[in-house]
């Protein structure tokens, strides 16, 4: 691969990473979004969050955590396999809990149980361990 090649493949990753992760934002819609990705990958596990406010992340900044988050996520492209969650406080003051699996860049929803375990795997909470206050909800497709 050239140095352009090797750029130009970088810019389309980042690119596609922040694409999912506005993704998750319109989703989500208006609130505070707590969001942590889990990467499996060869080497070993890797985790970042971050947190945005409102339905689009602010990206101004590049030593934001949004930009470790984005980098874990485009690592799935190279064969890792990452776990995505959102952790949602509306206006109203209701917490919502989503997961989607991630593989090549493709977010794959997961069901309010699923959602459940990614919670307690990312939480190091006990399964049993009853989460006052938080509302888990089956993912939706991502667009």
């Amino acid at each position: 691969m050239t140095k352009f090649q090797t750029s130009h493949h970088a810019r389309t990753l980042a690119r596609r990473s922040m694409t999912l992760v506005r993704a998750v934002g319109r989703t989500a819609g208006e609130g505070l979004h707590h969001l942590t990705v889990i990467a499996l990958a060869p080497r070993g596990v890797a985790e970042a969050e971050c947190v945005i406010t409102g339905p689009v992340p602010n990206e101004d900044d590049p030593t934001d955590p949004l930009v470790y988050v984005a980098y874990l996520l485009a690592g799935t492209a190279m064969g890792a396999k990452a776990m995505l969650t959102a952790r949602t406080l509306d206006p109203q003051g209701e917490v919502t809990y989503r997961s989607w699996a991630v593989s090549d860049l493709v977010a794959h929803p997961a069901t309010a149980e699923e959602s459940f375990i990614a919670y307690c795997l990312g939480e190091n909470r006990d399964l049993t361990d009853l989460v006052p206050g938080v509302t888990f909800v089956d993912a939706p497709a991502l667009d």
